[in-house]
Formats: structure tokens, C-alpha cells, sequence
């Protein structure tokens, strides 16, 4: 049996279960956008901007090729413009010398007779004595180009004279000088008489003319 206190509940279920059922209702069709499941979000609008695929291993490989060879030909082409500059700076140094040369040879005189100049220096020596006769040699080595081979002769008698005075370190720098210009078949016959000489006098002794040969 029910009890006194369960017949007023049951009545009122029974008298306002209409009123529950619509404001169930209601609350039902307030939340359905809730309680519906999500549609899926359109896709972003394309914006015109195409985003690039990464590239391959084999594309990025080819592209790192091709950037050492851009910068291998960048160096080359450094190395070639660096060599080029260096050849005109040679030549134009081989030109200045050259110049220079012509200079000189324009300026020097009239270069004298050899045989002429050494028979007035061997008179002078015995008439005036060895520094007038060194006077006249050192006047006729001016007027003879610097790589003319008269200047052997002259110089390798200014070396005997210089010798015979008792300076024999400029006489033996005249006859190195003399040695220089003079061909090398024709050295051996100065060097002959030298070798004495230098191997007193010379630091290195007759070894010195070995230079020469």
C-alpha cells in the first residue's frame, strides 16, 4: 500500500507530466546545435599563394654542384685576371728597363779605340805613373756601353794597374767585372794568370774563378 505521504507526489507527476514532456521539449530543441555532432570545417580558401614542394636529396645535391662550380670558375677567372695584371707589370718593367738601356747608351760618348786607350795607359804609367794611367782608363771605361766587350779589356787592365799599386781588392773586383762581360771561351786565358793571385789574396782562393767557367 502506499502511504499518505506518496499520493501527493504521484499527483502531481500525473497532473503536470504533460508539462514536463514539453518543457523537456523544449529544452531539447534549445540545445540541438550542442548536442548535434560537428560537421567538418570547410578547407581554408585558397589565398594564391603556391607553397613550393620541398626539393629532392637529388636536386639539392645537383644544386650544390653547381654552386661549386660557379665558384670554382669565379676563382679561375680571379687566378687569370691576377696573372694577366702580373705579365703587364713584367713587361712594363721590361719596357722601363729597356728605356733605361737606350737612355744610357745615348748618353755615353764616343767610345774610344781599346788598343789605343791601353797603349796610352801603359805610356802614361811609365811617364806620369800608375794613378795617372789609372785616370786614363777609368775616362775610357765611361765611354764604352756597359755591356760592350771592349769593357773587359779596359777592365781587366785597370785591375793589373790597380794590382801594381798594392790595391788588390779593387783589382780584383775589376777582374771579376772583367771575367763577367768577357765570352766564355775567352775567359780561361785571363783566369790562367789570376789564379796565383786569388789564392793569396782571395777569401776563397782560385776556387772563386771556378764562377766563371
Amino acid at each position: 500500500m502506499e502511504s499518505g505521504e506518496d499520493k501527493p507526489r504521484h499527483g502531481f507527476i500525473n497532473r503536470y507530466w504533460v508539462l514536463i514532456v514539453i518543457v523537456l521539449w523544449l529544452i531539447a530543441w534549445s540545445a540541438r546545435d550542442w548536442l548535434a555532432p560537428a560537421e567538418p570545417e570547410d578547407p581554408p580558401a585558397e589565398s594564391g599563394v603556391v607553397l613550393e614542394e620541398e626539393p629532392s636529396a637529388e636536386d639539392q645535391e645537383a644544386a650544390r654542384e653547381e654552386a661549386a662550380r660557379e665558384e670554382a670558375a669565379r676563382e679561375e677567372a680571379d687566378r687569370e685576371e691576377a696573372d694577366r695584371e702580373e705579365a703587364d707589370r713584367e713587361e712594363a718593367d721590361r719596357e722601363e728597363a729597356a728605356r733605361e738601356e737606350a737612355a744610357r747608351e745615348e748618353a755615353v760618348e764616343e767610345p774610344v779605340e781599346v788598343e789605343a786607350l791601353l797603349t796610352e795607359a801603359r805610356e802614361t804609367y811609365w811617364r806620369e805613373g800608375a794613378a795617372a794611367a789609372l785616370t786614363v782608363l777609368e775616362g775610357g771605361l765611361e765611354t764604352q756601353a756597359y755591356e760592350s766587350r771592349e769593357r773587359a779589356d779596359i777592365l781587366g787592365e785597370l785591375g793589373n794597374l790597380q794590382y801594381a799599386t798594392g790595391d788588390v781588392e779593387a783589382a780584383i773586383g775589376s777582374w771579376d767585372r772583367a771575367l763577367e762581360k768577357l765570352p766564355e771561351g775567352e775567359r780561361r786565358a785571363l783566369m790562367a794568370p789570376l789564379r796565383p793571385i786569388y789564392s793569396r789574396h782571395h777569401p776563397q782562393g782560385a776556387d772563386h774563378l771556378e764562377r766563371f767557367r
